[in-house]
């Protein structure tokens, strides 16, 4: 769950002239929720559809295909599964997401009446019980207890790849693509480059597999990369709310960088053992 705080300066947009990304200011709890939404800025007639990728009670993250002028919106249209609720908003931060050549908007809530508080508030415990109970019985992070599945369920964000994008790559280091992935739907295959120019499927994953965050936990380039086998879906903790988690939760960092690190340890001993029959 993402928070969108306007304390930080008295101009939402910006930060000593730099644009703030919420993530980097966590007062209320988000969950990863992937939401319709209709934005309306101005200068932009009509609306400009777009997705959520995070919701909380202060604001959310939009995902976009077309860029448009933040410091322009003030109104979008939730699609929440039971009604469609119209906020008055203003942009918060946006940046480009080359990745999935996406554009990806933070966007505050502006004076929110209560019942529409409620209505989100509800959505957020919802989407944040349903993915902390994937954490815990379907994922590789099962050993966490429910209550850590829970605050690892509140710094997620969704992320969706077309079947044949190459999510990351390997020996690249990068801040877009460091991230620890957890696959909600469809499959992802690691592969091997060999001899620069081979590459060499080592394990194919599918729901409920973590991959990823190399570069997170050792300042390492990724070990093999990683490309979507199908359309997928997939939970991402990135650099910030990583960063976080180690801040504000530093057990449930250290849990979660522990059996992050027993994947990557036990695919690595499955691959040599792979190697060893074959030489």
């Amino acid at each position: 769950m993402t928070l969108y705080d306007d304390q930080a300066s008295s101009d939402p947009y910006t930060q000593s002239g730099i644009p703030i990304d919420p993530l980097e200011i966590r007062s209320n709890p988000r969950v990863g929720t992937d939401l319709p939404v209709e934005l309306y800025a101005t200068g932009f007639s009509g609306a400009l559809l777009g997705r959520t990728r995070d919701l909380s009670i202060g604001g959310a993250c939009i995902a976009t295909e077309s860029p448009f002028d933040a410091k322009g919106l003030h109104r979008m249209i939730l699609g929440l599964p039971t009604q469609n609720v119209a906020f008055e908003i203003y942009g918060c931060w946006q940046r480009a997401d080359p990745h999935e050549s996406l554009v990806l908007t933070g966007v505050h809530f502006d004076r929110p009446e209560t019942d529409q508080l409620e209505l989100v508030w509800d959505q957020v415990l919802d989407s944040g019980k349903r993915l902390a109970r994937f954490l815990y019985e379907r994922t590789a992070l099962h050993e966490l207890g429910l209550e850590e599945a829970m605050g690892l369920a509140q710094v997620t964000r969704f992320r969706t790849m077309q079947a044949g994008e190459t999510i990351y790559r390997q020996g690249t280091l990068s801040g877009d693509t460091d991230s620890i992935y957890l696959i909600t739907d469809g499959s992802v295959t690691l592969q091997l480059r060999i001899r620069g120019a081979i590459e060499q499927p080592l394990t194919t994953l599918t729901t409920g597999d973590l991959f990823g965050g190399l570069p997170l936990l050792a300042d390492m380039p990724h070990a093999e990369s990683a490309v979507a086998n199908t359309n997928v879906r997939l939970l991402e903790i990135d650099r910030s709310a990583f960063r976080h988690l180690r801040s504000m939760k530093p057990w449930l960092g250290h849990r979660l960088g522990v059996a992050l690190l027993r994947v990557h340890a036990q695919r690595m001993a499955d691959t040599l053992g792979l190697a060893s029959e074959t030489l």
